[in-house]
């Protein structure tokens, strides 16, 4: 589960390397995110010279979270909270790789092109 202020890792090639949770937004009632859930973040760490700067805000997609997922007959975790940049006015990732496994409960969301960048699919 992922809250305000929570770290994040970023998992693409987008240049950030550490985000912190600003807002979950309104796309689900929970006060939580999940799986899936879009949030507001700020980027706490970058590599020099590359697309995203320190401290600019942007979308995130909640790819991977400690907090168990449950599916039909088994349950999925991961080791830690993961996220991936969208950019500004899209559903579209920022970066062009995904380094982290993708699980397979965004399509369902809608974001087909992720599942397809990302190497390894759980």
């Amino acid at each position: 589960m992922i809250f305000s202020h929570s770290k994040l890792y970023c998992g693409d090639n987008s240049g950030a390397l550490i985000l912190q949770c600003i807002k979950i937004l309104p796309l689900t009632k929970s006060r939580w995110g999940k799986i899936g859930d879009i949030a507001l973040v700020t980027i706490k760490k970058a590599k020099p010279n590359k697309k995203v700067k320190k401290s600019e805000k942007h979308r995130v997609l909640l790819l991977n979270t400690k907090a168990i997922t449950r599916r039909l007959g088994a349950q999925v975790s991961f080791f830690s909270n993961v996220g991936v940049i969208l950019k500004k006015d899209e559903y579209e990732p920022l970066a062009s790789r995904i380094t982290v496994p993708a699980p397979y409960e965004i399509r369902h969301k809608g974001f087909l092109r992720i599942l397809t960048m990302a190497s390894f699919i759980v």
